[in-house]
């Protein structure tokens, strides 16, 4: 076989054949790094063009005496199926048509032998980019599929959780709702076994409501209800809890504060609304009575709930727009 070679010294042979194919080697893995580093955008189109110039330099540092080493030229297309775009694949099957073409070119018309081996090359060619196609149409029906199912699966879970709001929250005032008020004191006070903490419970009804739907209509009711939820929302934290607990009636759950603190929050909710014009009233405002009382470990949650509307009873009786505490 060496007779076929040309004779090298060890130096030209470490030039030619070593050095200069693994420094351009290098140098395009420093380019397509850096383009994937600073322009991603190009980084797929940057890896299917280095990949015909890794294999056209690995051609022609291979000697003549590997027929078969056309076939290197394979490693374009099936690089060029991976990004599962059809424009690449026209692209390095356009190359290697140019390339099989200079091939038969320069092949003298003597050389049956490896025109035949050309041809045959060239089938393997055209059956490699034509599954690549394939692969590639496959891939983008997969694909579809695939964002198809994302996508019914996240509006399945965007429909859930409204669904889940809307089964928890008042769509009138965005409070909590007379359901998740219960579950939620009822944790709570489970929680207290083992870990106690200061709880008030407030119970606020608006003084006088049927009057102002009488006079005004049940629509400033309304405006009136969204008014009071909103100064709740505004004056309690993110700890502390508020739901509409039915009509005209509010709870607010306060917790981690004691119970002089609890009752400047309440207070202030008090004195805010009392202080809140309704334009659709002609300016007048709305006022509440409060019950407030701070749960102790040997409360049950219906004791507790029971001694706060007791409280707001006694608010009611002795005047209105005040805080009654038991």
């Amino acid at each position: 076989m060496w007779g076929l070679r040309p004779e090298f010294t060890d130096r030209q042979y470490f030039v030619t054949h070593v050095f200069i194919p693994d420094s351009i080697i290098l140098v395009l893995i420093l380019i397509l790094e850096s383009i994937r580093k600073w322009k991603p955008m190009y980084s797929e189109l940057s890896i299917v063009f280095a990949s015909h110039i890794y294999a056209i330099l690995i051609i022609t540092n291979l000697s003549e005496e590997y027929p078969v080493k056309p076939l290197i030229m394979l490693s374009p297309l099936l690089v060029s199926m991976i990004y599962l775009k059809s424009s690449y694949m026209k692209i390095s099957s356009a190359i290697c048509l140019i390339y099989i073409v200079m091939l038969f070119i320069g092949t003298p018309s003597y050389e049956y032998t490896l025109r035949i081996q050309h041809v045959i090359i060239a089938l393997i060619f055209a059956a490699t980019a034509l599954a690549g196609f394939g692969v590639i149409c496959r891939g983008k029906d997969l694909m579809r599929s695939l964002e198809e199912s994302v996508k019914s699966e996240q509006d399945l879970r965007i429909q859930n959780i409204i669904m889940d709001r809307l089964s928890k929250i008042d769509p009138l005032t965005d409070l909590y709702n007379h359901k998740t008020f219960h579950e939620y004191l009822g944790w709570l006070i489970e929680h207290q076994q083992s870990n106690p903490f200061p709880m008030q419970l407030a119970v606020l009804d608006i003084d006088n409501f049927k009057k102002v739907n009488d006079q005004y209509g049940h629509w400033v009711g309304d405006i009136v209800l969204k008014q009071v939820a909103a100064m709740v929302l505004k004056h309690i934290g993110t700890d502390d809890f508020a739901a509409r607990y039915g009509g005209e009636e509010f709870v607010v759950i306060l917790t981690a504060k004691p119970l002089n603190e609890a009752n400047e929050i309440m207070e202030r909710i008090l004195t805010g609304i009392a202080g809140m014009p309704v334009a659709e009233m002609e300016g007048s405002s709305v006022t509440v009575s409060i019950g407030m009382h701070e749960f102790s470990v040997t409360d049950s949650k219906s004791f507790t709930f029971q001694q706060a509307d007791d409280a707001l009873y006694e608010a009611k009786k002795t005047g209105k727009n005040k805080i009654v505490l038991l």
